[in-house]
């Protein structure tokens, strides 16, 4: 498991604190999205996890150790990098002989199937390749590292759909295959969530939200409401994200069951001797889920645009 407790990084030179007091927990064979806003604290999040950088304060463990300056440690991790560097005349070739020579579980077997499975070309220079074909190399050299611990940032940046598709495809059967847990990161929600265990949304260095997948897809609903009379009906212990009322037609967006939040606004309209004559729950996607809780966390204004698309 990879344990990450109240970690701060502030850099100094640019004034930023990149990440403040955040706690996360990255179960055993999972895949866990990491999303948020330009600047939110991904990157610098990931370069820790996987021991490049040095937080201030908080820890990162890995299997209960400490991962940075401990070898023992980054030997479970593979890190594809959102900005790799490549020797002049790399080649895929090369690139796993140098593998083969640092990592020891790296597999030069896997690492070719992998070139076959892309369609890659082993002695071109990567120089030549597009973007695409480079995050496809970085995703190969990973993956053959055989480690217990992926991190991709930026996972699909650069990655046309049907290869996006064949990624997806190959990190579930290393899951299944390898028992990996892999930690990807992106501002793109919709790239992720057909894929991901679980969901974790960080804005400016903070942890907003961490949820299950299939517990937050139809957990925030449209409400749309009739009653008889066209008086003010208090709702506010629904905690809704937003409420609008039109005469005797109310909408509003809420957290919650449809059916204890009707049985709710039933004994809200008994008790003030108004009838409810219609209700309609229609859930929100995920991309609209998030967004709402987002606004709702204080942490950014209702005016402020959030982009988790």
């Amino acid at each position: 498991m990879i344990q990450i407790n109240e970690l701060s990084k502030f850099y100094s030179e640019s004034g930023v604190l990149s990440l403040d007091k955040l706690t996360l927990d990255i179960p055993d064979g999972s895949i866990v999205g990491l999303i948020g806003t330009n600047g939110a604290g991904k990157s610098t999040l990931m370069r820790i996890t996987a021991g490049i950088y040095r937080q201030d304060s908080g820890t990162v463990l890995i299997d209960g150790e400490p991962v940075f300056e401990n070898n023992n440690a980054k030997t479970k991790i593979a890190y594809i990098s959102d900005d790799p560097y490549y020797q002049a005349g790399m080649t895929l070739k090369r690139m796993a002989m140098i593998y083969s020579t640092l990592k020891d579980q790296f597999s030069v077997k896997k690492f070719y199937q992998l070139i076959e499975k892309f369609e890659l070309d082993p002695n071109m220079r990567m120089s030549g390749f597009s973007k695409g074909m480079r995050r496809q190399s970085d995703i190969i050299a990973a993956l053959s590292c055989n480690a217990k611990y992926l991190l991709c940032d930026e996972t699909f940046d650069g990655l046309d759909p049907i290869t996006r598709e064949k990624v997806k495809r190959i990190f579930i059967d290393e899951i299944m295959d390898n028992n990996a847990t892999i930690l990807m990161s992106s501002h793109n929600l919709r790239e992720m969530e057909d894929i991901c265990d679980r969901i974790v949304l960080i804005h400016k260095g903070k942890l907003v939200i961490s949820a299950d997948v299939e517990e937050m897809r139809g957990q925030v609903h449209k409400y749309q409401l009739l009653f008889h009379e066209s008086t003010e009906v208090p709702l506010q212990s629904l905690k809704p994200y937003s409420l609008e009322q039109s005469g005797r037609m109310i909408t509003f967006i809420a957290s919650g069951d449809p059916d204890d939040n009707r049985r709710l606004v039933s004994s809200i309209a008994q008790a003030t001797n108004n009838s409810l004559d219609y209700f309609e729950a229609v859930p929100l996607n995920l991309e609209e889920a998030f967004s709402y809780k987002l606004k709702s966390s204080g942490l950014i204004d209702d005016n402020e645009e959030v982009n988790v698309q």
